[in-house]
C-alpha cells in the first residue's frame, strides 16, 4: 500500500520548476551539452557565508540553488543534504533538479523519537521504498509508467562498499542485535506534461539505522516492554527530465555537485561540537536522574524500613500489653484459687524457691534440704539450733 506524505521543502522546490516549465512551451530537443561551454554555480550557505557546492550548469540554461534547513518532523539529517537546486534549459522542457533530504522515524510500538508533535511513524526500509511510496507520488500522481531501475554500476560498488565499512564496525557502533546500513535507488517515469512525452530519473540514497530498546523497570514490578526504532534519512532526491528519447543524452552529459571541502570541514566540526555538547549535556541528565532515583529509592527504603519498625512496635506492644493482661487474669486467677483452699505462696530467700503453705500460719520455715516445712504463729519460734540442730538449719519464708 502507497502512503502520500507532503514534504514540504521538496514540494515547494517542485512548484518553483513546475511553474517555469508550465510557463515554456516545449520548442526542440536538448542541446548538444558536450559543446555548450558549461559555466560553475555557486550555492552560498547564508549560515556560514561561504560557498558550500559548486555545479556546472550549460550555457543558457537557468540555475537557482540553496541550502535548505528546514525544521518539523522530517528535516534534511545534515546541512549537506539540505543542498536544493534547478538547472532548467532555455526551453523549459529538461532540468536538472535535486530536492533537499528528509529524515523519517519507525517504531514497532508506534511511539515516535520526535515527539507528540510527530505522531506518526513511516515504516519504510528502502530507497526504492522511499521513491514508490513518496516521492513519484508527490511529485507525479499521473505518471504514466513507473520503473524500477538498477543504480549506475559506480553507485552500486560504493553503496556495497558503504554497507561492508558498517557490518565490520557494528559492534564498534554498539549495535548488538540493531543493523546499520546504505540503500539506493532509483525509477524512470513517463508521463505527459504540456501534450508532449516526457521521462524521468529519480534517484535517492538513505541512510538507516535499527536497534532494539530493552525494556524499562519503572519500579513496584511494572516495566516498559522493550521495542525495535529505526531511524532513516536520505541524502536528497536528484531528478532530472527531459523529452522522451532524450533523457539518456541528458544523464550522460551532467555532472553530480561538487562539495566544497572547506565548508564541509567547518559544518563537520560544527556537529561533531555541537553533539560532543548534547551528548555531556545527556550524560549530566542522566547521571542526576541516577542520583534523583538513588535518592528516591534510599528515601522509599528509609520510609519502608520505618514503616517496618513502627509496624514491629506496634505488634510487639499489642503482644506485651495482651501477655501483661492475660498475666493479671492468671495470677488473679491463681490468687483466687489459692484463697479458696486456704493457701499462699512463700519465696525461700535463701534459694529463691516458691512453696505454697496454708496461709493460717503467720511464720513458715524452710529446712536446708528443702525438705522439712514448720509452721507456726509464734513470732518467738526460731528452729535454729533447736529442730534437728546437728543436720539442718532453717530459712524463714516470706510471703511472694
Amino acid at each position: 500500500m502507497k502512503r502520500k506524505i507532503t514534504v514540504s521543502v521538496n514540494l515547494a522546490l517542485l512548484a518553483m520548476v513546475s511553474s517555469s516549465v508550465l510557463c515554456s512551451q516545449v520548442k526542440s530537443p536538448i542541446a548538444n551539452l558536450a559543446v555548450s561551454g558549461p559555466h560553475k554555480e555557486e550555492v552560498v550557505d547564508p549560515a556560514y557565508g561561504m560557498t558550500a557546492f559548486t555545479i556546472e550548469v550549460p550555457s543558457g540554461w537557468k540555475f537557482a540553488g540553496m541550502i535548505l534547513r528546514p525544521g518539523g518532523c522530517h528535516p534534511p539529517p545534515v546541512p549537506a543534504a539540505g543542498l536544493s537546486y534547478t538547472v532548467l534549459s532555455p526551453d523549459g522542457a529538461s532540468a536538472l533538479v535535486t530536492l533537499p533530504g528528509v529524515s523519517w522515524s519507525w517504531s514497532s510500538n508506534g511511539t515516535n523519537i520526535m515527539g507528540p508533535k510527530c505522531p506518526s511513524t513511516m515504516n519504510i526500509d528502502s530507497a526504492a521504498g522511499l521513491l514508490l511510496n513518496i516521492a513519484v507520488p508527490n511529485l507525479h500522481p499521473d505518471a504514466k509508467k513507473v520503473t524500477l531501475v538498477p543504480l549506475a554500476k559506480k553507485a552500486q560498488e560504493s553503496i556495497a562498499a558503504q554497507n561492508e565499512k558498517l557490518a565490520a564496525n557494528r559492534n564498534g557502533y554498539g549495535l548488538k542485535g540493531g543493523r546499520q546500513f546504505v540503500d539506493g535507488a532509483q525509477v524512470r517515469i513517463e508521463y505527459e506534461r504540456n501534450g508532449h512525452a516526457m521521462e524521468e530519473s529519480e534517484v535517492t540514497v538513505i541512510d538507516c539505522l535499527e536497534a532494539p530498546v530493552a525494556p524499562m523497570p519503572l519500579g513496584f514490578g511494572r516495566s516498559r516492554p522493550g521495542y525495535t526504532k529505526r531511524t532513516c534519512s536520505s541524502r536528497g532526491t536528484f531528478i532530472k527530465r527531459a523529452q522522451k528519447g532524450q533523457l539518456d543524452e541528458l544523464m550522460a552529459h551532467s555532472t553530480p555537485p561538487q562539495i566544497n571541502p572547506d565548508w564541509d570541514q567547518r559544518v563537520i566540526h560544527d556537529m561533531t561540537t555541537r553533539f560532543q555538547q548534547m551528548q555531556e549535556a545527556s550524560n549530566r541528565e542522566f547521571q542526576q536522574n541516577l542520583a534523583n532515583f538513588k535518592a528516591q529509592g534510599d528515601a522509599r527504603l528509609a520510609a519502608g524500613r520505618a514503616f517496618q519498625q513502627n509496624l514491629q512496635d506496634s505488634t510487639n506492644h499489642a503482644i506485651g500489653a495482651d501477655r501483661a493482661r492475660q498475666d493479671g487474669i492468671d495470677a488473679s486467677a491463681h490468687a483466687t484459687a489459692l484463697y479458696s483452699l486456704d493457701q499462699q505462696e512463700f519465696r525461700n530467700p535463701a534459694t529463691g524457691q516458691i512453696v505454697q503453705a496454708s496461709n493460717q500460719y503467720n511464720h513458715q520455715w524452710m529446712s536446708s534440704d528443702g525438705s522439712t516445712l514448720i509452721q507456726t504463729n509464734d513470732h518467738t519460734l526460731d528452729p535454729n539450733g533447736v529442730v534437728y540442730p546437728v543436720s539442718q538449719s532453717w530459712t524463714e519464708l516470706v510471703p511472694k
